[in-house]
């Protein structure tokens, strides 16, 4: 009976050893591994947005969670393209058209099929064209669409007040993860 106990506890022993070893092995050089994770991970920098590759077009800043573009920027159903940094810190990238029947409409510049290039669209007559596939897109279904390679959509009928067109932050918020 007593040489059982003994062979048990030889085991017993024999096991801890062994595990003693790898845990040192794993945390050779560290202390406190948990301190040290913290440590690593404060070094870490934050990711940084892509680059953009498309028409950037002009900053446009929120105030008050809005976009106010004065009216008097637009020239028939010509698409003009604008930048905002959203509250989060990301900058959307979007474009604005005014369609023949007079109303305003607001797009990513970019769709979800080709944002991953983020080279965004350009204007070709009635048509929004994406410049990566080449995938036309008519002006009068803008913003009415979601998916496929057609551009975001934010807004297809934005307020106009005081002879400004606004848009409001939470429908920007709407196409952040395609930039």
């Amino acid at each position: 009976m007593s040489t059982k106990i003994l062979t048990i506890g030889i085991v017993v022993f024999c096991v801890l050893i062994v595990g003693a070893y790898y845990v040192a092995k794993d945390n050779k050089g560290v202390e406190n591994p948990t301190q040290a994770s913290i440590i690593n991970n404060s070094n870490k920098q934050q990711p940084t947005q892509a680059r953009f590759n498309g028409e950037e077009g002009r900053g446009v800043t929120l105030v008050d969670g809005k976009v106010t573009i004065t009216e008097d920027e637009f020239n028939g159903n010509e698409a003009n393209y604008y930048n905002t940094t959203l509250s989060s810190g990301k900058t959307v990238y979007y474009f604005v058209v005014q369609d023949k029947q007079g109303n305003y409409r607001a797009a990513a510049n970019a769709c979800q099929v080709c944002f991953d290039e983020r080279k965004g669209f350009h204007q070709e007559g009635d048509y929004m064209v994406c410049n990566t596939c080449g995938s036309k897109y008519p002006l009068n279904k803008i913003a009415t669409e979601k998916g496929g390679c057609n551009p975001g959509p934010i807004n297809p009928n934005l307020e106009v007040a005081n002879g400004n067109v606004i848009i409001e932050e939470t429908d920007l918020k709407e196409v952040e993860f395609f930039f």
